[in-house]
């Protein structure tokens, strides 16, 4: 072989070798329907009523676009890097204006005898490991875990998060994550000094145990605002544990969930779930604050389910979820209230990647106010149907 030649010849075979150790994936899921949704709240003479009817896009999954990838570093452990983006499918739209990947965007390092170590934006631990547990998952609007009674504490975005999660140990699957800056301006002048500070932070952890058909899971949240500008401050903590537990006796999977939230919900960051309908409707009352919003804010949320096998491609779904609100702060005037979803729903999978699903719930709920005579109350229905293409 010509000398001359040798160098380009083994940068050929050594990039060769790189490509094959590295593997970069674009995948994604596509899911649209047509549907009729309806949420009235009313208290006494007056009610405020949205209906919206015709087409439904991100219903049985959030329409999402990504990359992914690995590369070997050899002694079993991989670099990892995930960049995901969600849209809407109407309209092409981004879910978060300003924001390329809203869902995901985060890197490195995996191995399969320690765990996988990430940094970025990602999903907190009881999205992983909790979730999964209901019937319909964080999909399907108020028949979802995340959309009906228990909010946001069961799948929730950690924006600058560093997260672990462990292997499997003999069935034992564990994850701890830290989310959050510490970001602290200083200004001085002739009239004195102040200081800007964001010390705000999330930590998430949670364990699993998965024994044949048995499926157990336990999380826990605390989310902190610590904010000051100048000579005003805001500070406050959320506590959020949930417990979940899965069996499959083949004919059938039953499903069984509990949590508690404890504390402000910020407006920005985490949801209540469908008792955001009544604090929107508060705060068009004329509330200073959202029943969710304030310290004094607690809420045990509950969920009973079932999945059923039709044929070898069919699942019939059905659950119950239902919660109990509170709120001590003045405010509210000891504000105290229940919610109650009942949920159906069919998917019949076409392939490996394309699934038909139709569903059905309702939720109605009340809250009462010491100083109001009425309660609020709330009525809320969901029919749709749809398809999704996964790729």
């Amino acid at each position: 072989m010509n000398k001359s030649l040798f160098p380009l010849a083994l940068l050929t075979a050594f990039a060769g070798l790189a490509h094959a150790e590295t593997s970069v994936q674009l995948y994604g899921l596509v899911d649209a329907g047509v549907g009729y949704s309806q949420t009235k709240v009313s208290y006494g003479d007056s009610w405020v009523k949205t209906r919206d009817i015709g087409l439904v896009d991100g219903l049985g999954g959030t329409n999402n676009w990504g990359l992914k990838g690995t590369e070997d570093l050899g002694n079993g452990t991989s670099a990892v890097f995930q960049l995901e983006s969600g849209f809407s499918l109407g309209t092409g739209h981004s879910l978060s204006e300003g924001t390329l990947f809203d869902r995901r965007a985060l890197v490195g390092l995996s191995g399969a005898d320690w765990g996988t170590l990430t940094l970025g934006r990602q999903f907190n631990i009881a999205d992983d490991l909790l979730s999964p547990l209901d019937p319909f998952g964080t999909n399907f609007g108020q028949a979802g875990v995340t959309g009906g009674a228990f909010g946001d504490s069961v799948s929730a975005n950690m924006s600058d998060a560093v997260k672990y999660m462990s292997p499997s140990w003999s069935g034992f699957q564990f994850g701890l994550g830290f989310a959050g800056r510490n970001e602290k301006t200083e200004y001085s002048n002739a009239t004195g000094r102040s200081v800007d500070r964001n010390t705000s932070n999330w930590i998430t952890t949670g364990l699993a145990y998965t024994n044949g058909p048995l499926v157990i899971a336990a999380t826990y949240d605390r989310f902190r605002t610590d904010i000051t500008l100048g000579d005003n401050s805001e500070k406050s903590t959320t506590h959020m544990w949930n417990v979940g537990a899965t069996y499959d006796f083949s004919v059938v999977k039953a499903h069984l969930m509990y949590g508690q939230t404890r504390g402000a919900l910020p407006a920005t960051g985490l949801s209540p779930g469908l008792v955001r309908s009544i604090d929107n409707a508060l705060a068009d009352d004329g509330f200073a604050s959202v029943l969710s919003g304030t310290s004094g804010y607690r809420q045990q949320a509950w969920l009973g389910g079932l999945t059923i096998p039709v044929g070898e491609a069919g699942h019939l779904m059905m659950s119950y979820q239902g919660n109990r609100v509170k709120n001590a702060d003045t405010v509210f005037d000891n504000a105290k209230g229940t919610l109650h979803i009942g949920s159906l729903g069919y998917s019949q999978d076409l392939s490996k990647r394309t699934t038909l699903y139709a569903v059905a719930s309702y939720g109605s709920g009340s809250i009462r106010f010491d100083g109001l005579e009425d309660k609020v109350k709330l009525k809320s229905t969901l029919i749709a149907a749809g398809m999704q293409h996964r790729f």
